[in-house]
């Protein structure tokens, strides 16, 4: 009876709370590095903006150093994957071809409007990505959670760059270089910015009520609560951090942050994707993996941005149509950035589905859960 008991006792704590998995991804450490702490690098780039560095430094640094690596390895995990290919061929045939088509088109025919879907789409992207990683956390922890906090958790997200930015828009006091970003002409009245920031204001407040009830309950999942937070502090701050045609340069800031944890992220997908078997083609395998791998994954992205921009800057020289190098440069870049957000669109919103097939979508969140469940944090 003694010996029973005993027994009984030694295995009642893995029920207990405590015992739950941690929600962290590949552990506490390397989430910091790469999805959460790697936000210190806004600061940084924004020393730069408020310092007067050049546009072209700016703008050129981050595009090569990790804006430029973090859109090709979206190609790596989608048209570098046999299986891929096979399951999505009109999916991919669709961004291939007709974002491409769109950017010249627009390129041509209104250069300014062009800019201005852009930047929409771009933010949209940036925050999109932090709300499939609140899933990946969700998913992770689970725990249990009601829809409406989840819907909490992705309108604050989706919302939190545009209380100043749209007051900024609605001003024309928010560029591109020097091309002034347009709205609809019926929204640049005051009504728009005082309904984003009314609605910013509700959903902020009701969010943290949620997340202190959350935590007298001892059920907050803190690694989704500290990406939210320090999400949606950089998103509404950095439109305030600069005006005119240095606006432009502070979204650098949060681009670069984007773009590292993206690059963790990807690379961490292949990762799990090789060692499980489930990633095909000789050459994606040999990038995927830690050690001398990771090197490879980042040196093959940085060089196929180096020949994309060696060549817009040829064609400008040529300049063989008769337009400015800003116009022959995002020709360029965002053709390709606009096949970027056609795939992550399509990643992000079927991840988070329980049906997706991991084998058949690389960033389904069962690959991410089931590969990081057996690690501590």
């Amino acid at each position: 009876m003694h010996r029973r008991m005993k027994a009984a006792t030694s295995i009642a704590p893995a029920s207990q709370p405590a015992a739950r998995p941690a929600a962290w991804i590949q552990g506490s450490s390397w989430d910091f590095t790469w999805l959460i702490g790697s936000a210190l690098i806004v600061p940084v780039v924004l020393l730069f903006v408020w310092g007067g560095a050049s546009s072209v430094l700016i703008n050129l640094g981050t595009t090569a150093v990790v804006g430029g690596p973090h859109l090709f390895a979206t190609f790596l995990a989608s048209y570098g994957d046999p299986r891929f290919r096979r399951s999505h061929r009109p999916l991919l045939w669709l961004a291939a071809l007709g974002m491409p088509a769109l950017v010249v088109w627009g390129t041509l025919a209104n250069f300014q409007v062009l800019l201005s879907v852009f930047i929409f789409t771009a933010s949209l992207h940036v925050l999109h990505q932090n709300a499939y990683l609140t899933d990946v956390y969700r998913r992770k922890a689970g725990l249990p959670e009601p829809r409406w906090a989840r819907f909490v958790d992705y309108a604050l997200l989706m919302l939190c760059i545009y209380p100043i930015a749209s007051y900024k828009l609605v001003h024309s006091n928010f560029y591109l270089g020097d091309i002034e970003i347009l709205i609809p002409r019926f929204l640049k009245v005051p009504a728009t910015y005082w309904a984003v920031w009314i609605a910013f204001s509700a959903l902020l407040g009701l969010w943290l009520w949620k997340t202190a009830n959350e935590w007298r309950q001892g059920v907050l999942n803190r690694p989704k609560t500290l990406l939210i937070a320090t999400t949606t502090c950089i998103a509404f701050f950095v439109p305030a951090s600069a005006d005119g045609a240095r606006l432009e340069l502070a979204f650098q800031a949060v681009n670069a942050w984007h773009s590292v944890q993206y690059l963790g992220v990807v690379w961490f997908i292949l990762k799990e994707r090789r060692e499980r078997g489930e990633l095909q083609g000789s050459f994606v395998q040999r990038l995927a993996g830690a050690g001398r791998a990771t090197l490879w994954f980042y040196t093959f992205c940085f060089a196929v941005t180096s020949s994309l921009l060696l060549v817009l800057f040829a064609l400008s020289w040529w300049n063989p149509v008769g337009l400015s190098f800003d116009q022959y440069y995002y020709m360029g870049v965002l053709s390709c950035l606009l096949i970027h957000y056609v795939l992550d669109g399509y990643f992000f919103a079927v991840g988070n589905l329980r049906a997706t097939a991991a084998e058949r979508v690389p960033y389904a969140l069962p690959a991410l859960r089931s590969a990081a469940a057996a690690r501590p944090a």
